[in-house]
């Protein structure tokens, strides 16, 4: 899971299956876009940052996959197009932008620590005593909020609905003394504004949305080509119960040549078709009492039927 606030809302709850997401990008790039996009997916979360309209960063997370830069972008194509996915895009300064970047790539030190159990000034002595670069991330399950350090100086805060770093502290120190809130360490190496490359100016972004529709419209085939043959082997199986019930039926009123008759005019009735119907049944039974008026008194084949008909609603009810 990726926490970071929530930051200046442009766009939110998005449904990015339903945009021309090649489009959207490019539109960012045009207007000089500085921000976040933030897709939550079945599969994870994508963060894509941008920097006065340059994509600077790319980052995919999931329970058990982390993918960065191209590989990222494409899996957020697939998981968007792959539906139930949602899209919130926040405006930052480029100052924050180029923090949250750090900070994403960056390593872990502490995480989830329970800010009651923790000596928070001891913490912060220590950022400072080992000059760490890098942020403390305070959250709880409603509420997240950064404070970016560089060689152990503050510099600067982060908390939901903030565009730029804040100098003052009391928004963010106050999701400390929530109920529940926690403390990540991360360290981060700053990197300098004319070092970040442009990933959406060094890939064919088209190219990736394309080959994503295609990863998704296959994998969509599969799955109902999997669904439509667990449906056939269901039914067959289903056909082979009903058989069996009418055949031991027949045979236990007519002897043999009754599990002949109806195993022949199930047949049929069935006709090619794949699944027994209602109107199915009703033409087998119609067909096996004439056949069956040949070898056994008009008593016998209703009695037969009945309890073929009873057999069947019972075997239906299981099914």
């Amino acid at each position: 899971m990726i926490l970071l606030p929530r930051g200046n809302p442009v766009k939110e709850n998005i449904d990015p299956g339903k945009v021309q997401l090649p489009d959207a990008l490019q539109k960012l790039q045009k207007g000089n876009f500085t921000g976040y996009l933030r897709f939550d997916t079945t599969r994870g979360v994508g963060i894509l940052i941008y920097d006065k309209g340059r994509l600077i960063s790319a980052l995919f997370e999931g329970a058990s996959e982390r993918e960065i830069a191209y590989d990222a972008i494409a899996l957020i194509f697939e998981c968007s197009l792959a539906g139930n996915a949602n899209l919130n895009i926040y405006r930052l300064s480029s100052e924050l932008a180029m923090s949250i970047h750090a900070l994403l790539h960056g390593q872990v030190l502490y995480k989830g620590q329970e800010v009651k159990l923790l000596d928070i000034r001891g913490l912060l002595g220590k950022m400072k005593e080992d000059r760490i670069t890098g942020c403390l991330r305070i959250y709880t399950s409603d509420h997240i909020a950064l404070i970016f350090y560089r060689e152990g100086n503050p510099l600067g805060f982060f908390h939901d609905g903030s565009t730029d770093l804040e100098k003052s502290a009391e928004n963010s120190l106050s999701v400390a003394k929530l109920p529940g809130a926690k403390i990540d360490v991360l360290t981060a190496q700053i990197s300098e504004e004319a070092t970040m490359a442009d990933l959406q100016a060094s890939a064919d972004i088209r190219a990736l949305w394309q080959k994503a529709h295609e990863n998704v419209t296959r994998d969509k085939r599969s799955r109902e080509a999997e669904v439509a043959r667990s449906l056939e082997e269901r039914e067959k199986d289903r056909r082979q119960k009903v058989l069996g019930l009418l055949k031991g039926v027949a045979e236990k009123s007519l002897g043999r040549i009754g599990a002949q008759l109806a195993d022949k005019e199930f047949n049929r009735a069935m006709n090619g078709q794949g699944v027994v119907s209602e109107v199915v049944l009703e033409d087998f039974y119609q067909r096996l009492g004439k056949a069956a008026k040949l070898v056994a008194g008009p008593t016998t084949v209703k009695q037969m039927v009945d309890e073929m008909q009873r057999g069947i609603k019972a075997l239906m009810k299981t099914d």
